[in-house]
Formats: structure tokens, C-alpha cells, sequence
């Protein structure tokens, strides 16, 4: 016989499945997860070391398959990280007692992916350390061999790595606004959340994150730009700043450039301002999914995940 008690306990309270809006969702958060990335790693690398990162692997000058190679060895480097990524994903279901299963696959046509998957039941808490232990542990290790071997090429797998890892932080942020005593259970194509009936009434919304992300993004750069175009001018002449640059030219770090001597006056502003825009758009983004997680709503009118 089931109690009344273990009853309420099992109660559904959201699937989440790889649906092709999900997955194109997905894909352009990934995209904007990987431009972060590859920007905090790009400027933290320069940072340190003096000077900008290159991915140049074929020797310079050589024939036209040299720009091809390039791109193919980023490809590579931004594919193979899946491997160590999901091995780290089964580690920690092993260390909670699953027994992890790997895969590949394409949702929808649109996105491949790989997966660590198992049968095993988790609470809240060590379904968020499964989830987050490939992002901490790669970026721990691989940001310091990075900085001590002044290895560059490394940008792209720890950029790949961390968008890779935009869900599992997505996912992190939605389950703290679930219980603590609440269940999951992992399969290939998503997750289902276990808890009290009481818990029902949470927002959890992929396509509200997404339009987050880019809203905030847009109007992020937007202001950047007006800001460092109009007012940084104006500071900067009235503190008797005759020179000033911010970031490298060329690379994502550019920011912005000034110059007022009586021979010369200019202005420019790199590619840097979408690089600020995209980082404040996805903080932005994951801030507000937070606090709508924990936002309860009328349980006859909404949907537990707002998904469709």
C-alpha cells in the first residue's frame, strides 16, 4: 500500500526533454556561451601572459590550405573536450552510486551532442554537483596550465568546454528555486523532477532565458557603446586624458581607443562592447531565471515547465 505521504512525494513536477525549440534554443545560447567564454579567457590569458592568444598551427606563409588547417584544428580541439566533459559527468554519477551510460547524438537534425545518462535516482543537491562538476573541475585544471605554459590554443577547448556547460548552469539555477528533498532522474533526451505536490506551482522556462539572454545582451551593447562613444570622449578631455586605448586591437578585447592631441583626434570602439553586452545579457539572463523559478503561479493556467 502507498502512503498518502510517499504519494505526494512522487509527484511530477516538470520533464524537461530535448524538444527542436529546446534544442535551437540551446544552440543560440551555446553560441553566446561560447563568445563569453573565449573573450573572459582570451583577456584573462592576455592578461597574465602580456600578450593576445594565436591560433595559428600551420606554419606562417605557407600555401593556401594554411587558414584551413587553422580552422580544422579549432574544430577538432572544440570537439574532442565532449569526451573528458562526459567522463566527468559519469565520475560523479559513479561517486553517488549510478552506473553511467554514454552516447551520441543529433537532436532534431540540428544539434549534436553527447550524454552521460543513468538510471539512478539523485536529490537536488548531487544532481547540481553532477551537473556542474565537468565546468569547475576542466576550467580549475585547465585554466592554470593554460596561464604556466602560455598554451593560448587552450582558449578554445575551455571556451568550448563552458558553453557546452550553459544547460548544466541553466538547469543549476533552476533547481535551487526547487526544494532540496525534491528527486531526479536522468535519461538521454532530458530530466524529470520528483517532489510534493506543494512544490508544483515553479516556472521553469528555456525560451524566457533565451529572449533573457539576448534582450539583455542588445540593450547591454547598446548602452555600452553610447556610453564609451559620447560620454567617454568627454571624460577623458575634461580629466586631460590625451590617450588612451582599452583592450589589443584585433582580438575580442579591443574595447575602445581615444586620442585628442593638436595634431590628431579619434575615436574607436572594437568589438569588445558585444563581448561586455553578451556577458551582462547571460548574468542578466540566468538572474531573472532564478528568481522566476521561485515565483509561484497559478497551477490551473501554467504548464510546470512552460515549455512547448
Amino acid at each position: 500500500m502507498v502512503t498518502a505521504a510517499h504519494s505526494e512525494r512522487e509527484t511530477l513536477l516538470a520533464e524537461l526533454e530535448l524538444t527542436r525549440g529546446l534544442t535551437i534554443q540551446m544552440t543560440c545560447l551555446g553560441t553566446l556561451g561560447l563568445f563569453v567564454a573565449a573573450t573572459l579567457f582570451g583577456g584573462l590569458y592576455q592578461t597574465v601572459t602580456g600578450s593576445p592568444a594565436t591560433f595559428q598551427f600551420a606554419p606562417a606563409g605557407v600555401e593556401w590550405w594554411t587558414s584551413a588547417l587553422d580552422v580544422l584544428v579549432i574544430l577538432v580541439l572544440g570537439t574532442i573536450i565532449l569526451i573528458p566533459h562526459e567522463w566527468l559527468h559519469g565520475l560523479a554519477i559513479r561517486y553517488y552510486g549510478g552506473e553511467p551510460k554514454y552516447g551520441v547524438g543529433v537532436a532534431h537534425f540540428i544539434l549534436p551532442y553527447a550524454y552521460a545518462t543513468t538510471d539512478h535516482e539523485f536529490t537536488r543537491n548531487q544532481f547540481i554537483v553532477l551537473l556542474l562538476t565537468p565546468l569547475v573541475v576542466m576550467t580549475a585544471v585547465g585554466v592554470p596550465v593554460m596561464l604556466i605554459f602560455e598554451w593560448g590554443w587552450l582558449i578554445v577547448p575551455l571556451s568550448a568546454n563552458a558553453a557546452g556547460a550553459i544547460a548544466d548552469l541553466w538547469m543549476t539555477m533552476t533547481l535551487l528555486g526547487v526544494p532540496a528533498d525534491a528527486r531526479l532522474q536522468d535519461h538521454p533526451k532530458g530530466v524529470r523532477i520528483y517532489g510534493r505536490a506543494s512544490d508544483r506551482p515553479r516556472r521553469i522556462s528555456v525560451t524566457a532565458l533565451v529572449w533573457d539572454a539576448l534582450s539583455g545582451a542588445a540593450v547591454a551593447t547598446v548602452v555600452v557603446f553610447i556610453l564609451l562613444a559620447v560620454s567617454g570622449p568627454l571624460i577623458l578631455d575634461f580629466l586631460g586624458v590625451e590617450s588612451l586605448t582599452v583592450g589589443t586591437e584585433g582580438t575580442f578585447t579591443y574595447l575602445f581607443s581615444f586620442v585628442s592631441t593638436p595634431t590628431e583626434i579619434s575615436l574607436a570602439v572594437g568589438p569588445g562592447v558585444l563581448s561586455i553586452g553578451a556577458v551582462l545579457g547571460l548574468a542578466y539572463a540566468f538572474i531573472r531565471s532564478y528568481r522566476r523559478s521561485k515565483e509561484p503561479v497559478d497551477e490551473a493556467t501554467s504548464d510546470p515547465t512552460d515549455e512547448h
